[in-house]
């Protein structure tokens, strides 16, 4: 296995640190968490508030009542960033497919990080929830459109 500095060099969470920073975050190796094919990573319900990356593997992102899966997640990236930052209940599960790395991120991991890399964090996760804000709010005109009977462009 790579080490886990290897791992994030090229992730876009980290565009914007630099290789002393990145050094860094992969120094905290104690959160990083490993989970097998199945494994139930978030349970949709579940109170607790970390959120985390994807270093290896890839996930599915369910929701009791809904099938296919929601969405298939890949290295780089971010969930459970809702619930991090709501403190409200999971809205979805998230399961193992094959062998999974995670990095955990919860309160206690940012008290352990420099202001500079908690800041630079925060800041990729806002400009992350603006992103898919837009396109949440691009699909409801979609969707707005054709309710109305209008051609979609």
């Amino acid at each position: 296995m790579p080490p886990l500095y290897e791992m994030i060099a090229e992730m876009a969470l980290f565009a914007n640190f630099t290789d002393k920073e990145k050094k860094e975050f992969a120094a905290l190796d104690h959160a990083v968490l490993g989970f097998n094919d199945g494994d139930l990573i978030i349970k949709e319900g579940d109170c607790h508030t970390s959120l985390y990356l994807l270093l290896k593997g890839s996930l599915l992102v369910t929701k009791q009542g809904y099938a296919p899966a929601l969405s298939e997640l890949k290295p780089g990236a971010i969930f459970g960033e809702m619930s991090f930052f709501t403190k409200k209940p999971r809205h979805s599960n998230v399961i193992a497919c094959g062998k999974v790395m995670v990095i955990r991120m919860d309160d206690n991991f940012f008290t352990e990080v420099s202001p500079t890399i908690k800041d630079k964090i925060k800041t990729y996760l806002i400009e992350l929830l603006i992103t898919r804000l837009d396109s949440m709010n691009e699909s409801l005109i979609k969707i707005s459109r054709y309710a109305r009977g209008s051609a979609i462009p």
